[in-house]
């Protein structure tokens, strides 16, 4: 914005100056005439023009207000091509301070506040997807070693629940061998008690 702005004030001083510069050559051009009119009236006098005083003069004012208006015209074109040179020195002194800060901005940019730490965001990249794959690698990790622990506890309960069992089955055997060994002691305590009353 600031580079079209400096453009726009070149234009327009350009145009300020072919527009007096056509002006100033109006004005050459009504000098030149004028001259020509005052040596084309005059009356000759051997190899001399004679002019008269008062077109002398009239030419004289007409000449003295030409180069006034030229001086205040020239003047007036210095007063402008110092403001533009002011104009300009502080556009470039803007465009100096823009660089700048679009320099500051582009290093903010670059980087990221991580954990009250300036890192480029290409390091935080990295460090994400590190931290991200890495979560991934031990959660996989976690996974497996969760369903073998799963298979294991699963096989140990089948092994568990078998046992159990066969313990069961050999309880009750044991408890009805027990039982039929005591019945038979009971048996031959009584046949022994009968004998001794017997006997």
């Amino acid at each position: 914005m600031k580079k079209t702005t400096l453009n726009s004030i070149v234009v327009v001083f350009i145009f300020c100056t072919n527009l007096l510069t056509v002006s100033a050559q109006e004005k050459n051009a009504k000098i030149a005439e004028d001259l020509n009119t005052l040596i084309t009236k005059s009356s000759s006098y051997q190899n001399y023009k004679v002019i008269e005083k008062g077109a002398v003069f009239g030419f004289q004012s007409s000449l003295d207000k030409y180069i006034e208006h030229e001086q205040n015209t020239q003047d007036l074109l210095r007063k402008e091509i110092v403001e533009n040179k002011k104009n300009i020195l502080g556009l470039q002194n803007q465009i100096q301070e823009l660089k700048k800060s679009n320099a500051i901005l582009t290093a903010e940019k670059a980087n990221i506040s991580f954990l009250g730490l300036s890192i480029s965001k290409s390091s935080y990249s990295v460090t994400m997807w590190t931290l991200f794959l890495g979560t991934l690698f031990v959660a996989g990790i976690l996974f497996y070693k969760f369903k073998n622990a799963n298979a294991v506890t699963k096989h140990s309960k089948s092994v568990l629940k078998d046992v159990e069992e066969e313990y069961e089955s050999y309880r009750r055997v044991c408890i009805e061998r027990e039982q039929g060994l005591r019945r038979q002691l009971f048996e031959e305590a009584k046949k022994r008690k009968e004998l001794k009353n017997v006997s």
